[in-house]
């Protein structure tokens, strides 16, 4: 399932370097949340991207905001693990979202 970010993304022409720089976010940000639908915590960020998309944050949304705690937690894992870090270093890193992440072999 392609994610609203991956959809805006892919129909302006951007790859996820130049939606990453255009909106000042990581890299390994953007392709959180289209890969594994890790939105980020911080509304500061969802809406440099959103900005940098040309929508509202609302528009980026691809389910509801209040999602069953296991179903949040099974995404983190998901993510976790195919990226060989913890759940809670991915959470700590969507609250911050430092400029420099970048996921390698996606």
């Amino acid at each position: 399932m392609m994610t609203r970010v991956r959809e805006l993304r892919k129909k302006l022409g951007l790859p996820v370097d130049g939606l990453a720089h255009i909106a000042g976010v990581s890299q390994r940000t953007i392709i959180l949340w289209e890969k594994y639908g890790l939105v980020p915590r911080s509304e500061k960020t969802i809406e440099k991207i959103a900005r940098a998309l040309g929508v509202e944050p609302e528009d980026l949304a691809d389910e509801p905001l209040f999602l069953p705690l296991g179903e949040i937690l099974g995404k983190y894992e998901r993510a976790a693990s195919e990226l060989g870090t913890t759940s809670e270093e991915l959470m700590v890193e969507l609250d911050s979202d430092p400029v420099d992440g970048e996921v390698s072999g996606v």
